[in-house]
């Protein structure tokens, strides 16, 4: 358990338990696992085809030896549940430390603000999609703050890329291409080279990013955001550019085309909104990884 001093009053923990030989990690609460159809908490787990092709010669045990519990975190006032395994959960985050307060969450939660509604924060096949943001092809979003656009990789990106290593960004006052690529993510597969959403000259370039790369894993569409850039046409005249019900569809779509290419691994539990495996390369190998990079990102598709 965490300490509670110095932990922001809306960080939660729960039990959850998962299947280790599952190709992806879908997380359940851990009372769930009892529930008298499911078999993992019982003598009846010999029956789950995934344990028949896994297991080892080994005995029946009283439970499965897949069946594994481990502890997660989320901010209980956040639009959309993220668990993060406490293990993984950096200890100089603010959420666990007396920086907390710094949170624009929690500083609207105890001014009597509301916290982002739901429908401005959804889930569309597993993913995260914030409704007011505009999506690029390249799974990029851009946020209008005043004259400036506020770039980044959305959360269908982020699962793709899986955990990032550092990121690098032009410097203010460079001009970027639409189309073209204008930034690199460099992580354990290799090399990232994300296409541009707009034609502009950056303005602000986030250096927290810089410094904590994972920001864009943990939190893809606020802290983990890349630059500002001053648009050379309005991004609502933008060609290639979906938003709203238009993004949604286009997400929807995307999902779609991922469990194709993965071979039907991933869609059930996209589609149900079960939590992802957070290193999808490490689970596929680099090749297939890398093949979904160029087709989703790079948009390599020749």
């Amino acid at each position: 358990m965490m300490k509670e001093k110095n932990r922001c009053p809306f960080l939660k923990e729960q039990k959850v338990a998962f299947c280790k030989a599952f190709p992806l990690r879908k997380l359940l609460p851990f009372d769930r696992i009892y529930a008298e159809e499911n078999i993992c908490a019982t003598r009846r787990y010999t029956q789950c085809p995934i344990y028949r092709e896994k297991a080892t010669r080994e005995g029946p045990g009283k439970n499965c030896p897949f069946l594994e519990i481990e502890t997660v975190i989320y901010c209980e006032v956040f639009p959309i549940k993220k668990m993060i395994p406490s293990s993984c959960y950096k200890l100089e985050c603010p959420c666990t430390s007396e920086k907390y307060p710094q949170c624009p969450l929690y500083q609207k939660m105890v001014h009597g603000d509301l916290p982002v509604r739901e429908e401005e924060a959804k889930k569309v096949w597993g993913f995260v999609l914030r409704s007011a943001y505009y999506y690029h092809r390249g799974h990029t979003w851009m946020e209008q703050r005043g004259e400036a656009v506020r770039v980044g990789l959305d959360d269908f990106g982020q699962f793709l890329v899986g955990p990032i290593k550092a990121v690098t960004l032009p410097k203010i006052g460079e001009r970027i291409r639409k189309e073209e690529p204008f930034m690199e993510i460099i992580c354990d597969g290799g090399n990232v080279r994300l296409l541009s959403p707009l034609s502009g000259t950056i303005t602000a370039v986030n250096q927290e990013v810089i410094e904590d790369p994972e920001l864009v894993n943990l939190d893809p569409y606020e802290r983990g955001w890349f630059l500002e850039v001053t648009p050379d046409e309005p991004v609502l005249q933008a060609e290639g550019v979906f938003h709203g019900q238009e993004a949604e569809g286009w997400l929807r779509e995307e999902s779609a085309r991922l469990q194709r290419a993965l071979g039907g691994e991933i869609g059930t539990t996209m589609a149900d909104g079960g939590d992802l495996l957070r290193d999808l390369r490490q689970e596929i190998g680099t090749a297939k990884w890398r093949s979904l990079i160029n087709t989703f990102l790079e948009r390599k598709e020749g």
